[in-house]
């Protein structure tokens, strides 16, 4: 089976989920070791997911993609 990679909104989302179940963005931030502030800036999307809260939910960022646009050359 293959997986599509994550968008920063799908990281939200497992995010969000792993903040609820832990009781909230206190409580999660406090466990991970990670500042409730910046935890709350990702969720807003005004952040994006970096290494620890990455680590924190199972995931790892992949290097960026390319793929030609129409014609070749912009």
């Amino acid at each position: 089976m293959s997986r599509r990679p994550l968008t920063d909104e799908d990281v939200r989302v497992v995010l969000s989920a792993a903040v609820r179940i832990a009781g909230g963005q206190r409580p999660w931030s406090r466990l991970n070791g990670i500042s409730q502030s910046y935890v709350s800036k990702v969720l807003r999307g005004d952040q994006p997911p970096g290494e620890r809260v990455l680590a924190a939910l199972g995931l790892a960022e992949m290097p960026r993609t390319y793929t030609p646009i129409d014609g070749g050359r912009p």
